[in-house]
């Protein structure tokens, strides 16, 4: 019975873990930055001078260049998303492990599963980005370095794969960077427990493994810094210094209601265990105080410090458990087991209904479930939500008047680039020009991922009175995407009323 009891939550963690990760995972277009992960050079650019350009590290863009030779168009988004899917699959069992090494099974398990059920860790997974590969090797280092300090089978080979797998995650994006202190107090816990008659060949492999991280990033980093362009260095002191949304919303955006709240009062619970978590408080502090404090658009790097911030609500569910028990000894295994259900059951649940249900699309429309309300978002750099415009049909649709065109749309334009024929012009280059040989298409997209709602600084309703649609698209009955055909007549009233 005691062996059930413990495969239970286990079994529950594998399924909970597979289900959000790849159940729909096909059904949205491409969104947020995914098209600017997939490998697509320019005339004449070779690979290398392609990962140069880049203003990320390379590892996203390696992967999408093997999926070339499998989905040359990238146009199967379930399969150039599954590697990124894998690796955030992977990544939680390693996080598991990582975490049964030094923390044991039970905070392994509660730790595991606040990570699986988050939001933030869902959408990584379900998209075409470098997240889930940092998060992935960040976590293999940390294991590997645990094991290298407990097992003596592993104290060579655990340090090298620990420090070739760190440096694997800061080629996958500078996130990697803020494990740094947690991956330190593992190399003075593997120096002090060595034995100290070997310390002369302790120092020297820790010289030689700290070197094979150095190469390992100065192969690609120190060439790519000498060749960033000047739009590069915009980008990022855009983000350092531009404000934006608060982290707290972003948070809320991918886990809304109740569970900030939750977070908060288990890690603060946490707390009173830093004895025990030390080392943990150290790791979440570094990526929390750079990124609030150094940064002026955190975004959805927040991810860094929230890893670890689950080790510590893991503690504070334990001790919660304690204190229940010690409050009311009679019922506190009913509590327990009662909380402990509500909070990775009803999480799982809003992680569904906000990533895997697609009736409605959160965070672009309102969502409902019995009593719960689920309002629409206005903030831009949404992804891993379900999101379907039938980008594939208006290109199909467009290509079967057998014209070459001109079309203007309010989606955003790394979509539009990427979906519609090279054969159609965008009027958005040339918006006023009176003197165009074709068809003009205006495609209006209902919620776009930018949330720009006018075309030419014109609402939706100026072209539905104007103009019977052609073509229309829709989701469960609700219009989505809108295909209007202007005559060079009517194109030219609009261009002269402007």
């Amino acid at each position: 019975m005691k062996k059930v009891k413990n495969i239970i939550p286990l079994t529950y963690l594998v399924i909970v873990t597979f289900w959000l990760r790849l159940i729909n995972l096909g059904y949205s277009n491409y969104q947020g930055d995914e098209i600017r992960a997939l490998y697509k050079p320019e005339t004449g650019q070779d690979l290398i001078d392609f990962l140069l350009s880049q203003r990320k590290g390379p590892i996203q863009f390696l992967i999408t260049y093997t999926m070339s030779f499998i989905n040359p168009e990238y146009d199967n988004e379930f399969l150039i998303r599954l590697p990124f899917t894998i690796a955030g699959i992977f990544a939680i069992y390693f996080f598991y492990k990582f975490v049964q090494l030094e923390f044991g099974k039970k905070i392994a398990l509660y730790s595991s599963l606040l990570i699986t059920i988050n939001g933030l860790f869902v959408a990584f997974s379900r998209i075409v980005q470098y997240q889930s590969l940092v998060i992935l090797f960040s976590i293999l280092c940390l294991y590997f370095l645990s094991l290298s300090t407990k097992y003596e089978k592993w104290r060579i080979s655990g340090l090298y794969l620990g420090m070739l797998c760190w440096g694997i995650s800061i080629l996958a994006h500078y996130d990697g960077i803020f494990i740094a202190p947690f991956v330190f107090y593992l190399i003075y816990r593997w120096y002090i427990n060595s034995n100290f008659s070997q310390n002369n060949n302790q120092l020297l492999h820790l010289i030689c493994a700290s070197s094979v991280l150095l190469i390992s990033i100065s192969i690609f980093y120190i060439p790519f810094f000498f060749s960033i362009s000047e739009s590069t260095k915009t980008y990022w002191a855009e983000r350092i210094n531009k404000q934006s949304v608060s982290s707290t919303r972003t948070f809320m955006t991918y886990n809304p209601l109740f569970v900030i709240y939750l977070y908060a009062f288990l890690g603060v619970l946490g707390l009173f265990r830093i004895k025990e978590n030390f080392s943990v408080v150290l790791w979440l502090l570094f990526p929390i105080l750079s990124l609030e404090t150094l940064v002026g658009n955190p975004g959805t790097h927040i991810y860094t410090y929230v890893l670890p911030f689950s080790i510590l609500m893991a503690f504070g569910l334990e001790l919660f458990q304690f204190l229940i028990a010690n409050q009311f000894p009679v019922k506190a295994k009913y509590i327990n087991v009662a909380f402990l259900n509500f909070i990775y059951v009803f999480l799982f649940l809003i992680s569904h209904l906000l990533f895997i249900d697609n009736n409605k699309e959160y965070p672009w429309e309102d969502k409902s479930f019995l009593f719960l309300e689920f309002k629409r978002q206005s903030r831009q750099s949404l992804f891993g939500f379900p999101y379907y415009r039938h980008w594939e049909k208006i290109d199909l649709y467009l290509k079967s008047t057998g014209k070459n065109g001109y079309f203007i749309t309010n989606e955003k334009k790394s979509i539009m680039r990427y979906y519609i024929p090279v054969e159609f012009k965008n009027l958005e280059l040339q918006p006023y020009d009176r003197n165009l040989p074709g068809d003009i298409y205006i495609i209006y997209i209902k919620n776009p991922q930018n949330r720009n709602k006018k075309i030419l600084d014109k609402e939706q309703s100026y072209w539905e009175e104007r103009y019977e649609p052609i073509k229309t698209f829709s989701n469960n009955g609700r219009v989505v995407a809108t295909i209007y055909r202007l005559s060079i007549a009517d194109w030219e009233k609009i261009a002269s009323s402007y």
